[in-house]
């Protein structure tokens, strides 16, 4: 937590556009800190027919309803993320506001919804029937269980050789990702789960999205001066990825650099390039 704070520090400085929503992702992630170092979570016990999809039919080695939650720290932490969110901006307070109140009023059953197999689908209802913000809603109980899904995540790791995969999704649970990083002193390319976090190689030079490895149709560019971060601009789904070039900087948490440079998400939108996976801190 010391090395992301003297993060959030510097970027502050260089962005102070950002301040706001950089104390706020701090706070979240100091929650989020605390409760990991209590959690419960129950081993995942892997079938062999499971492994052998994985490696032959490239099926990813768990769904994301297969992840164990500890559920009385997720709902303590959703209580935690509730009190950090009446704190910020009007509109964030504003649906907390109401997020607890129907709580209160037993119109949501946080465990019940926490066990759904497709959680985001019951979500969805029940945002749609409460009048809420679904993004606010979504955010909320996906930091709720990060913490649990990420104790699964370093427990299962072994389990894979991400190496041989080199497919656009997530070898770990099927997801998308959210980011591409470069590592190494060659640039080994990486993509970065939007759900689990697992970090897997990929071709250098490819969309993740619609496997297009035509070099005609796929570009990139960054701001001036911010050569670590750069847009990755594929014309054939005309999406786009982003990628952070961890040779040219440290990052301690790659959310964070996500978060920190929303600026270049908006010139790719503005070029007529589709985030697959949208930052889910912007709402």
């Amino acid at each position: 937590m010391e090395k992301l704070k003297k993060r959030i520090q510097i970027l502050k400085k260089k962005r102070p556009g950002y301040e706001e929503i950089l104390d706020f992702y701090y706070k979240i992630k100091e929650e989020q800190k605390r409760i990991k170092t209590s959690l419960n979570i129950k081993p995942v016990l892997l079938k062999k027919e499971r492994k052998k999809l994985l490696t032959q039919e490239g099926f990813p080695l768990l769904q994301r309803e297969d992840f164990p939650l500890d559920m009385e720290a997720s709902v303590t932490l959703f209580q935690s993320l509730c009190q950090i969110g009446r704190k910020a901006n009007p509109h964030l307070s504003e649906q907390v506001r109401k997020i607890e109140e129907a709580l209160d009023q037993k119109r949501i059953d946080l465990k019940e919804l926490l066990k759904e197999k497709n959680r985001e689908k019951k979500a969805d209802q029940i945002t749609n029937e409460l009048g809420l913000d679904q993004k606010v809603f979504i955010f909320l109980i996906q930091n709720s269980i990060q913490p649990s899904i990420e104790v699964t995540v370093e427990k299962l790791r072994n389990e894979l050789e991400n190496k041989t995969w080199l497919k656009g999704y997530c070898p770990m649970c099927g997801s998308l990702p959210s980011l591409s990083l470069l590592r190494e002193e060659v640039g080994k390319r990486y993509l970065l789960c939007s759900y689990c976090g697992y970090a897997w190689q990929i071709d250098r030079v490819v969309c993740p999205f619609c496997n297009n490895h035509e070099q005609d149709s796929l570009h990139y560019f960054y701001g001036e001066g911010e050569e670590s971060y750069r847009i990755d601009l594929c014309d054939q789904c005309h999406q786009y990825i982003k990628i952070l070039d961890l040779r040219k900087m440290e990052a301690p948490d790659y959310s964070l650099e996500d978060l920190a440079t929303l600026h270049l998400d908006l010139l790719a939108s503005q070029k007529g390039y589709k985030r697959p996976v949208p930052n889910p801190w912007t709402f």
